[in-house]
């Protein structure tokens, strides 16, 4: 038994089937259960509608429900009386969860979904994702997912695989059985195929989500003609040699063993073993294809995540580029004209990618080397310029965290950019020297600051600050005469990686001193 919520009023409970007081009939396969307008109303929105309508039921206080059992309504009828209720078998859970949904029961809804997690196993987690896909519930399908992935082959050969809706299959394939073998995924297509003659009309659909390029003739041959038109294969085949099944797999680093992930130049293909501590490399200017890595299988991806090797402080730029053909490539990542360090964290448009290339392009004659790198479809929200391929951030970026550094500039215990609440001495500079810099790890678009300046001695400050992209050419965005505490800068939007914050006059001391820096502005509520 399951309590809905610890807050469930409980004075309808003495109510629940008592044919006295009742002024409503509900009729389920001929049994008759007497129940009360007003309870029903008060505890269910779909309830209070109906009675609300004017329909013959709302008139005649007469209602038959159809399509349901007794037990799996008698559930639901409890639930609305007590706040609790039994979902008893996988089987009664499904029709509860189908009730639920349609009364608007979101309470009951939750407890199902609850009820299918720690009731999911190889035997049951087919159909559980049928349900959820049915009832559009987005974390039980993900859940299922996940618990088909690291059980792939196990469910693979399950019977119930054969009951997938087709909405159902499709999904499993493009997310989750990539560590199972293509020859074992077709197989147990085929058997779908061969258990749902009914559903022959999306038999290619399904088949675009299985890897057939590496199916060969004679596992051809154990499928009967009935269930799968040789020249319908062939032309899937092609299809795929074009544009193959793209996987999706979400937040999930697909740039792994298990998925066949290798090293076509730049490196040996053990990289990315769990315990690899060897580099990808390229010499810059090289006619070499760059770092060139092959992900075996095409996945959707939006993201990438690349350490930079850090040696001698020294920066790089670099390009990554993407292909799901090996023939048409397209630059989503654009760092040529920018000095970047330190781990990169990358996204672009959704695209389906079988291979990348990672091309650096300064410092001239180096050599352009990284210590990991990732490949993702992340849920997280993020806002990329089209134009540029550049992050417009929703956070502040200018932390040491984040990966920011100060390359010019003196602190005590902690810096300007060490966050809000780490701020007793900040960075400063001798006024009439050069000024404070920050280095953020990689370009982005910002349009705005703020600087917190110190304001423990009274005094006023003048300053300017100034923007680049690589530390040579500098564009001044913002300057304040005689000012103090908390500042706000605006300026056009423009690719940053360098902040020059310079003082030019104190009113007290010769030093200029900042705070605390962010960027770009953070709304807090």
């Amino acid at each position: 038994m399951t309590t809905i919520t610890e807050h469930v009023v409980n004075r309808f409970s003495d109510l629940y089937l008592d044919e006295k007081s009742s002024d409503v009939l509900i009729l389920i396969d001929n049994v008759k259960l007497s129940a009360h307008s007003k309870v029903l109303a008060h505890r269910c929105k779909y309830f209070e509608a109906m009675f609300a309508s004017g329909m013959v039921e709302a008139t005649s206080k007469h209602i038959e429900i159809r399509e349901t059992s007794i037990d799996a309504f008698k559930a639901v009828l409890k639930w609305i009386y007590t706040g609790t209720i039994n979902l008893g078998s996988l089987g009664n859970a499904f029709e509860i969860l189908r009730l639920a949904r349609m009364y608007e029961m979101t309470e009951v809804v939750d407890v199902a979904v609850c009820y299918f997690e720690d009731h999911c196993t190889v035997d049951s987690v087919c159909l559980i994702l049928n349900e959820a896909i049915l009832n559009s519930l987005d974390s039980l399908t993900d859940f299922a997912m996940k618990f088909v992935a690291d059980k792939p082959n196990d469910v693979l050969k399950h019977g119930s695989f054969n009951e997938l809706s087709t909405d159902a299959i499709n999904v499993m394939l493009t997310r989750a059985v990539f560590a199972a073998s293509n020859r074992d995924v077709f197989y147990a297509v085929v058997g779908w195929m061969k258990a749902n003659p009914t559903k022959s009309a999306d038999f290619p659909d399904v088949l675009k989500n299985v890897p057939l390029y590496t199916i060969t003739l004679a596992d051809l041959a154990v499928v009967p003609s009935d269930v799968l038109d040789a020249n319908v294969f062939v032309d899937l085949t092609r299809q795929q040699q074009v544009a193959g099944p793209a996987c999706c797999l979400k937040d999930e680093n697909v740039v792994a063993p298990k998925y066949g992930v290798y090293v076509v130049t730049g490196g040996d293909s053990s990289f990315f073993n769990d315990n690899s501590k060897g580099i990808l490399e390229h010499t810059i200017k090289s006619s070499d294809d760059g770092i060139f890595i092959n992900l075996d299988r095409q996945f959707k991806l939006n993201s990438f995540k690349m350490q930079l090797v850090d040696t001698d402080k020294q920066n790089f730029s670099y390009w990554i580029a993407v292909s799901d053909d090996n023939v048409n490539w397209t630059r989503v990542i654009d760092h040529s004209k920018y000095l970047c360090r330190s781990l990169q964290n990358l996204y672009f448009k959704p695209r389906s990618v079988r291979f990348i290339r990672i091309c650096g392009t300064g410092p001239v004659d180096g050599t352009f080397k990284i210590s990991s790198f990732e490949a993702s479809y992340t849920t997280e929200p993020f806002e990329v310029d089209p134009e540029t391929t550049l992050v417009i951030p929703s956070e502040n970026v200018a932390l040491t965290k984040k990966g920011a550094t100060i390359v010019h500039g003196l602190s005590y215990y902690t810096s300007m950019i060490d966050g809000f609440s780490c701020y007793p001495e900040g960075t400063h500079h001798n006024i009439g020297e050069q000024g404070i810099i920050v280095q953020l790890p990689q370009p982005y678009l910002l349009d705005s600051m703020k600087l917190l300046l110190w304001n423990q001695d009274d005094g006023v400050y003048s300053y300017n600050i100034k923007i680049s992209v690589d530390q040579v050419n500098w564009t001044r965005v913002f300057s304040e005469e005689e000012v103090s505490s908390w500042r706000e800068i605006h300026f056009d939007r423009q690719p940053v990686v360098f902040i020059k914050v310079t003082g030019t006059y104190n009113s007290v001391f010769h030093i200029f001193r900042c705070v605390y820096l962010e960027c770009p502005v953070i709304t807090r509520g």
